[in-house]
């Protein structure tokens, strides 16, 4: 008599993991790779048969489905096609990324990768009809770092003027006799661990005179601060004043929505994330974090247009009475308007996947009048 035994092959495929995670974390350090093999052969044929593999485990950045650097672990992520990962792809201008995840509800979140940055300083042709904001926007950095750098006080640009653009907002710094990364910052009005980190430096023994640093979110002060224009925009702030003095009061932001952080705000070697990422399906509920009025929007980015809204997608733009900004990007829906009035904790929008993004989820900053950020504090 013969007796055939059918599994599903869903069943099947969770035995196979359950083996894989004991064997990993339980099996002995030098276990036989014979039999990693064989694992590997028998979840291979199933995922051939089914057309459907569970996850994909992969070893770079520049894989897609899993993300992973210094600061992070390896994290599973579905590879089956769903429209909340449709732009998963889209990480060629990535350097280091931070934490793609699985919801809770299985529904993949992401993080966006609005920087174009690859730690070094590019030269840019300026090109008939551009004005300074849209190089910034272009760049994902302030219109300051790019006056700054080079010496422009006005707004006229020439065709075929040869720009310097800083792989991050800030200032560049070459290294003086007696500099310290202390000094630096302070000059600045920067942050000492920010500038270890984008330059790759552990202290002031390993600077050495003639070298360049970046300094993220540094500002050139100046003796008479500018006032700041009313409603300006985020990128296009011609305000060359000095911010520094603007002191956030704990409490004075509250979430813009309800998640866990999937990118933190900061530098990384050679990048900066200007903001955090929350991680939160499509079309969750997106508020002000603070009372103010809303000077930009942008609302006509689809998916799949990775560059839209200068990679941010669909966003909003809201003025503070600090004089701090607050950005609320890759959104799907933008319900507010530019000129209107908004409290804290009113809706202004939903979460999406637009612009350059790997997954639903909110990118939320806060900019100083002259382009620089701060970490966002609650």
């Amino acid at each position: 008599m013969k007796i055939s035994l059918h599994i599903k092959p869903s069943t099947m495929k969770v035995c196979y993991l359950f083996i894989l995670l004991y064997v990993l974390t339980g099996a002995p350090s030098q276990a036989n790779a014979g039999f990693f093999d064989f694992v590997s052969n028998i979840m291979g044929k199933n995922a051939q048969a089914d057309e459907a593999p569970v996850a994909n485990i992969v070893g770079s950045i520049s894989d897609v489905g899993v993300f992973s650097n210094s600061q992070t672990m390896l994290v599973l992520e579905t590879s089956s096609i769903d429209p909340n990962t449709k732009n998963v792809n889209s990480t060629k201008d990535l350097n280091i990324i931070e934490g793609g995840a699985i919801s809770s509800d299985s529904l993949a979140v992401g993080i966006g990768l609005e920087s174009v940055s690859n730690g070094e300083m590019t030269t840019y042709l300026v090109q008939e009809g551009d004005t300074l904001s849209e190089i910034a926007q272009h760049f994902d950095i302030s219109t300051n770092t790019v006056r700054w750098e080079n010496n422009i006080t006005g707004n006229n640009l020439k065709i075929g003027q040869s720009l310097n653009i800083l792989p991050v907002t800030g200032v560049k710094h070459t290294i003086k006799k007696g500099d310290t990364l202390g000094g630096i910052a302070d000059k600045y009005d920067a942050d000492t661990e920010d500038i270890k980190v984008f330059n790759g430096i552990e202290s002031s023994s390993q600077l050495k005179v003639g070298d360049v640093l970046y300094v993220p979110n540094g500002i050139i002060k100046v003796a008479a601060p500018v006032k700041k224009p009313t409603s300006s925009l985020n990128k296009g702030r011609t305000d060359s004043g000095d911010s520094s003095s603007v002191k956030v009061s704990s409490g004075y932001y509250s979430w813009p929505t309800s998640g866990r952080v999937t990118s933190s705000y900061g530098p990384r070697r050679g990048g900066f994330h200007y903001g955090i990422d929350i991680g939160v399906s499509r079309g969750s509920k997106v508020s002000a974090a603070a009372t103010g009025i809303v000077v930009e929007t942008v609302s006509y980015c689809v998916e799949g247009a990775t560059s839209c809204g200068g990679r941010y997608g669909n966003y909003i733009v809201v003025e503070h009475s600090n004089g701090t900004f607050t950005r609320y990007a890759h959104l799907s829906n933008v319900s507010v308007s530019t000129g209107q009035s908004v409290s804290k904790g009113e809706k202004i929008g939903t979460s999406g996947n637009t612009g350059h993004s790997t997954g639903p989820h909110l990118h939320f900053q806060i900019e100083k009048s002259n382009g620089s950020t701060i970490r966002p504090t609650f």
